[in-house]
Order: C-alpha cells, then structure tokens, then sequence
C-alpha cells in the first residue's frame, strides 16, 4: 500500500520547479541544458521567476561577500522542502578566485548543497545528470542538507 507522503514526493520529483541566482558563467552551460540540444523540459525541469514557487536553487558562480545576503534571502523565501544545487567550481569553494578577499571561501558551509556539479563550468550533460540525482533523492523523501545543518540559519540579512 503506497503511503500518501510517498506519492507526494513522486510527483514532487517528476517536476521540479528551479530559481536561478547567477552571479557567473555556470549560468551559459545551464542555458545550453535548457536548450534544444539537451532540452531539460523533457525531463521536467521548469525555470520560474520567482523562489516563491521554486524547489531547487541554482547557485552558478562565485559568491563574493555583497552578493551572500542577497542570496540567502532568495533562498528563505523558497517554500519548504527546498534543494540547492551548486554548479561548478565557483559556487563550491571560489574556484580559480578563491584567494580573493571578497569571495567567500567554502559555501557549502554556509548553505549545504544536495548536489554539486563538477567543472569550470560544467558541461549540460553533467548538469542533468546531477538533476537527475536530485530528483532521486526527492522521491525517496529524503530532506535536504540546507535543512540539517547551515551557518545561514543563523545569519542575519
């Protein structure tokens, strides 16, 4: 006997709802996934422009110190279970500006991410593929990393 939440999280997982923060180049390797090439729309995936309606961020690029509240706050009004998805170097450890002062230095500390694509930039196949993951991850109901454990709980902005 299927369970209620068991099905909810199945159609969660068949079309997810992405916000897109760009603060660098990852963002033209996502456009080329959503393009006729890849065309992400077949597999489900669905941009919006609003978080308010969005299930996964997508973090493309470095996040420097100005940039983070604005990025935390996106990420707050997202409704709950919300996933966070870091495209490329950048938006995991500052990539190749990882020395810089204004860069902040290890994201995933401040906002877990559940799936980190590899690459500068990553390539649209990987990208799905790590999609792809994360829509497993939410059908089998598990909850997110953002939502275990962060520093931007407690961070004001």
């Amino acid at each position: 006997m299927i369970k209620v939440l068991d099905f909810f999280n199945y159609a969660r997982s068949k079309s997810p709802w992405i916000v897109h923060f760009c603060s660098g180049c990852c963002s033209l390797e996502m456009l080329a996934a959503m393009g006729p090439r890849f065309d992400w729309e077949r597999y489900g995936y669905m941009m919006t422009p609003t978080p308010r309606q969005a299930d996964i961020l997508f973090i493309t690029g470095l996040v420097s110190k100005k940039i983070l509240p604005a990025l935390l706050r996106t990420y707050a009004q997202m409704p709950e279970p919300r996933y966070v998805v870091a495209l490329g170097a950048c938006a995991y450890d500052g990539g190749p500006y990882n020395d810089s002062v204004s860069v902040i230095k290890n994201m995933t500390e401040i906002l877990p991410a559940d799936v980190f694509v590899a690459g500068c930039p990553p390539r649209p196949e990987a990208i799905i593929a790590g999609l792809e993951d994360l829509k497993e991850k939410i059908k089998r109901g598990e909850p997110s990393a953002s939502s275990q454990g962060g520093l931007w709980k407690e961070m004001k902005f």
